[in-house]
């Protein structure tokens, strides 16, 4: 994996291809760039260079500056904008999952187009109060094996023992992040871009509920439900999809 050493900081990347078209995937909290590497492949065009960076304390990848991060994500949208910076393209396409969809709306503008797979925006629906209860119930518990479970909808005890290992080495991040997503303000919503907001048909409530009112805040955005997946879509079912990925067309 290459390791690049930035004036912000060390950023970690997996890479595909090569070309005038920058596509860079943002993974989801628990998961590392190599979750959506079954989805890179997918998304492999002739033209089009594919950059999955690790988050900030994911894999290499440490920034200098975290003074913000709890709340803010100013250290996940610092790791994106390292990647703007070290890799010129003529356009720029940006596919966020779950905390990776939330830094991708804070960091839109930098894109020409996003597609984000349930972007955790909580505080987009603070009139949903069972919602938001069920998911702070979670994060409240600091419990990283629970939060998992629920958020993937596989029992951790089904999980390989390889991955549970990963997940609670990485506890005090997944903690940090799980309290930052859930607590945070809503992001800037000027995003003038073209927004794809693709939602799990199986996700959990909460989600389908933020990315409906996304869509209506968003100016530029539409919704789609991607048919039996759950919030673990791009990691579990990445064919499906990739084929949802209408807004990532071949480069001309």
């Amino acid at each position: 994996m290459p390791v690049y050493h930035t004036e912000a900081g060390i950023v970690e990347t997996l890479e595909w291809g090569e070309g005038p078209e920058l596509l860079v995937l943002l993974h989801a909290a628990a998961a590392g760039p190599h979750s959506l590497a079954a989805l890179a492949e997918l998304l492999q065009r002739p033209g089009r260079r594919i950059v999955a960076p690790a988050l900030n304390r994911y894999g290499a990848t440490v920034m200098r500056d975290e003074a913000d991060r709890v709340g803010a994500h100013r250290a996940h949208l610092a790791v994106l904008r390292a990647v703007v910076e070290l890799c010129s393209a003529e356009r720029r396409l940006l596919f966020g999952h779950s905390m990776g969809g939330l830094v991708g709306l804070l960091g839109g503008a930098w894109f020409d187009t996003l597609t984000l797979y349930e972007p955790i925006v909580t505080a987009c629906i603070p009139d949903e109060v069972d919602l938001l209860g069920w998911d702070r119930a979670n994060v409240e518990q600091a419990d990283v094996a629970a939060f998992v479970s629920a958020w993937s909808g596989t029992p951790w005890d089904v999980l390989p023992d390889g991955a549970r290992t990963r997940i609670q080495a990485m506890a005090p991040t997944l903690i940090a992040d799980m309290r930052a997503v859930s607590y945070g303000p809503l992001p800037s919503l000027a995003v003038a871009q073209p927004v794809v907001l693709l939602q799990g048909s199986d996700s959990p409530p909460i989600t389908h509920a933020m990315t409906a009112r996304l869509a209506s805040l968003l100016p530029n955005a539409s919704r789609r439900v991607v048919e039996g997946c759950g919030h673990m879509g791009p990691v579990q079912q990445p064919s499906v999809v990739a084929a949802a990925t209408a807004s990532l067309p071949a480069p001309a």
